[in-house]
């Protein structure tokens, strides 16, 4: 094992870059049977599920394939590895987008998840915006797979907008297009927009500087400028460039283009208020290879939950009383009633999974289904007692065998002794190994041999480092991949890497515990290194990522790749 994962890790090296993190909330959820029969579609780098006519499931597929195809005349990515392919699931409208992410908000056309559950992407295609999302939230995906990384904030969310109108057909491809909500922001007022210098080192904000939607639009605005002539593309790579050697944003961009913030702000407010162009780039219309396939009944009703299910954390989150905690009364109750929301949330989610789970009993579906409600509830040894059957010395399955590590894991905590804990450590970690056989491109089997190891004595080992790169390799877009390699590099004094590794997550547009832990482990790495420390920015909490609702835009020629 420590030899083939050490020689896997010589061959993929991660390339870090960021991401959009989502959430997912559990509410009430009824197992209901599939409407229709479940499709599934693969192409080279999506898995595309939907209850939908077959010829309306390729159609789909091949045009994300296409935009794939697309940023990769532009941005290629080189890689001796194979690349795990993402998850798309269509939904039909309000009641499936409820059913897989329930008391998700009105307007919502999309998301996107990157949590180290599952890695996967939503789209209401009853929506007008369901494209813009998928595209938009696919160029995040997209780009942690890129060479370069350390991208300033404003310039993952432009280039995602950027990218986010393009028009894919049979017989033509454009891309550029603007989006009325983004110009509308734009045209309110000069007076409206954020100051230059806020947007070039600040992330999203929803009070004191500016609201998230002029940010989308100020962020596809400047992308769009830059990438409207070579001159300028230019200027964006060399700024591009010093801001990932670490250099100040704003410095970094007055060297690079000469114009002070004020006179950059005034270049492209002129710049947005002329005629934008669409590109029409002169590039085969790819025909890309679909091959589609039916889902089994079980696998069908159990779609959405089983999805959930991936992403519910096994404990809640203690509640946490923040030092010098001034809110107010009304956003403590809110706080409050959320919580109790999450608690019913969770029991309804167990009792969907059991009674879902018994219906297949004699199937891994059912099994697994009611294995992971066992885990929910802190039962983990009839988890196990669950998936025995499916645990045969043929089993393949990597799911089953990934789940029943986790549980043995689980139980650890409550081991007897130090022998029993290690006995557990040592099934769990032969269950993995089979899973890895099974599904070598599953980053979860990996960040589960980390779970084995972390905590264990000569931790981390170039092994362990090497289980992580791994991880990260394959999911550059989890943040809990980066924040776990991050400690392990440090941990080995192996600084300069821990940065490297950190960056994007630091560089987040959206706020979260990943990115604060972050930038809290970059000061120190940087300290380490006898660096200063990063610039500390006035982040106040940001509204939900609005990229689902009416609003986003586009121009000209895309950056070259780096």
């Amino acid at each position: 094992m420590g030899q083939s994962m050490t020689k896997r890790s010589e061959r993929t090296q991660a390339k870090p870059l960021r991401i959009l993190t989502t959430g997912i909330m559990l509410s009430a959820f009824i197992a209901l049977p599939a409407q229709a029969e479940w499709l599934k579609a693969e192409t080279q780098h999506f898995v595309v599920y939907g209850d939908t006519s077959e010829a309306s499931l390729r159609r789909y597929a091949r045009k994300v394939e296409r935009f794939d195809a697309l940023l990769r005349t532009y941005y290629p990515i080189q890689t001796d590895h194979e690349i795990p392919k993402l998850e798309i699931f269509m939904a039909e409208g309000r009641r499936d987008m409820n059913r897989i992410s329930p008391g998700i908000s009105e307007g919502v056309a999309g998301y996107y998840s990157p949590n180290s559950g599952r890695i996967y992407t939503v789209v209401d295609t009853r929506s007008s915006m369901g494209d813009v999302v998928v595209f938009h939230e696919y160029a995040h995906h997209f780009m942690f797979q890129m060479k370069a990384n350390a991208y300033p904030s404003w310039f993952v969310e432009g280039f995602a907008e950027y990218y986010s109108t393009a028009n894919l057909t049979d017989e033509r491809i454009q891309f550029g297009r603007h989006n009325p909500g983004r110009v509308n922001s734009l045209n309110m007022g000069f007076n409206t927009w954020a100051r230059m210098e806020d947007v070039l080192k600040w992330r999203i904000s929803d009070s004191g500087r500016f609201p998230a939607h002029l940010y989308y639009a100020q962020s596809w605005a400047m992308t769009h400028y830059f990438m409207s002539t070579p001159e300028r593309t230019q200027m964006l790579r060399r700024y591009l460039a010093a801001v990932a050697s670490g250099e100040d944003s704003v410095v970094a961009m007055q060297a690079a283009t000469g114009r002070t913030a004020a006179q950059l702000q005034d270049d492209v407010w002129r710049y947005t208020s002329g005629s934008i162009n669409v590109t029409s780039p002169q590039i085969p219309v790819t025909h890309p290879e679909v091959t589609v396939s039916q889902m089994s009944k079980a696998e069908a009703d159990a779609i959405w939950l089983d999805v959930r299910l991936d992403n519910a954390p096994i404990k809640l989150p203690a509640e946490e009383e923040a030092e010098g905690d001034t809110q107010s009364d009304a956003q403590k109750a809110r706080r409050a009633r959320d919580r109790r929301q999450a608690n019913e949330n969770r029991a309804e989610l167990i009792r969907s999974a059991f009674a879902l789970g018994e219906r297949y009993a004699d199937s891994d579906v059912g099994r697994l289904l009611t294995a992971r409600a066992h885990r929910l509830s802190q039962r983990p040894d009839l988890a196990l007692a669950v998936l025995e059957p499916s645990l045969g010395d043929h089993a393949t399955n990597a799911k089953v065998l990934r789940v029943a590590a986790l549980a043995l894991l689980d139980q650890t905590e409550s081991a007897s002794s130090i022998d029993d804990a290690n006995e557990l450590r040592r099934q769990a970690a032969a269950y993995l190994a089979r899973a890895m056989d099974a599904e070598p491109l599953d980053f979860r089997i990996y960040l589960g041999l980390n779970d084995v190891r972390r905590g264990q004595p000569r931790y981390p080992t170039d092994n362990d480092i090497s289980t992580l790169e791994v991880a990260c390799t394959l999911a550059p877009q989890s943040f809990d991949c980066r924040t776990r390699l991050g400690h392990a590099y440090m941990a080995r004094d192996m600084n300069a890497e821990a940065i490297t590794i950190l960056t994007p997550v630091s560089n987040s547009p959206h706020q979260s515990a990943y990115k604060r832990r972050a930038r809290q482990m970059i000061d120190q790495a940087r300290q380490a290194l006898g660096q200063a420390p990063l610039e500390k920015a006035p982040e106040p909490e940001e509204p939900q990522d609005d990229i689902g609702a009416p609003d986003t835009t586009s121009d000209a020629r895309p950056l070259p790749a780096s």
